[in-house]
């Protein structure tokens, strides 16, 4: 495997302070005049931030090839990168409606409302989720009404615990509590164990490697290169015992509404030891190309700003683009 930077120690660009801030600029000054602000601050992470940028144009690379298109050079490359980070910061702005309360379940279309159903009238499940959309809107369809579930999101950012405070301020009835993990143990299994026994919904983004063994990966084909993609979370799925979903929310550029693309997964399931390795490959080959279905629906609604295929040498043609900011 190439010694790629991994995802975990790309420095991020940001902190609370500046997301009170936003929050702050937000509620005073209204949508509006907050994306029209927001263009130039995503200009500028755009033109600084070489790595991202560089994973980007390797992924919009990986797009063109998935839909048999030319690759595209020079501006109109450059365009598409940054209309991925444009969406994603505009983007921003409806995650700030989904904290503060303001997107309810008659905001958003249910794609299939039968496995809608199903999820939020059972017990406790996984949900298999990624960085492709606006996952936070799901909140919506958790928070109200008689079948109210929680949500565990499960995270490996090392603030967590200050941003569950921060939202818990901001909405005390925001419904999602985020759960920091350095290194997954058996205690940890326990208290995932509890809240599906308790009704509750664990989500994980699977799209994510691990931060202490970004090496216990399958390299399986999405788009149109092998990628990397964790085992364990299609392992902790499996021991928690209970149905998995794949879950995505993805804005529809038509109607200007969210979109939430729910999918029974897989159904629980014992797996002799020795069966165990395949099956894992065995789902992480099914994530991967749903990922690849849902990334051609919503190619700029992707949000790995890094190396995806790390190890898998692609080369980027941006005419003379070469970064000088790192």
């Amino acid at each position: 495997m190439s010694q790629q930077a991994h995802w975990s120690t790309i420095k991020e660009r940001g902190s609370l302070l500046g997301i009170r801030c936003l929050v702050t600029i937000y509620k005073v000054f209204g949508k509006g005049f907050f994306k029209v602000c927001f263009f130039p601050v995503m200009l500028y992470f755009y033109l600084t931030g070489g790595q991202a940028r560089r994973g980007i144009l390797k992924y919009w690379r990986n797009i063109e090839h998935a839909r048999h298109e030319l690759p595209c050079n020079g501006l109109k490359l450059h365009f598409h990168g940054f209309k991925v980070f444009l969406t994603f910061g505009w983007a921003i702005v409806d995650k700030f409606d989904a904290w503060l309360g303001k997107i309810h379940l008659a905001d958003l279309d249910i794609v299939d409302p039968q496995t809608y159903a199903e999820l939020t009238s059972g017990g406790g499940c996984v949900i298999l989720s990624t960085h492709l959309g606006n996952m936070e809107i799901c909140r919506a369809i958790f928070s109200t009404g008689a079948n109210k579930k929680k949500l565990n999101v499960i995270t490996y950012n090392a603030h967590a615990q200050s941003f569950n405070d921060f939202l818990e301020r901001i909405n005390p009835e925001a419904g999602i509590n985020f759960i920091h993990i350095d290194n997954f143990g058996p205690d940890d299994t326990i208290k995932l164990k509890q809240k599906i026994e308790d009704g509750e919904a664990v989500v994980i983004f699977a799209d994510r490697t691990s931060v202490t063994n970004p090496n216990s990966v399958e390299f399986v084909p999405f788009l149109t290169e092998p990628a990397p993609i964790a085992i364990g979370p299609f392992a902790l799925a499996t021991i928690m015992d209970c149905p998995v979903y794949f879950m995505t929310c993805l804005k529809n550029s038509d109607t200007d509404r969210y979109q939430v693309h729910l999918e029974n997964f897989a159904q629980p399931l014992k797996v002799k030891r020795k069966e165990r390795q395949a099956y894992f490959k065995q789902l992480i080959c099914k994530y991967a190309d749903r990922l690849s279905y849902y990334c051609l629906q919503a190619p700029y609604q992707w949000n790995n700003f890094f190396d995806f295929w790390r190890g898998n040498e692609t080369q980027v043609d941006t005419n003379s683009t070469k970064d000088n900011n790192q």
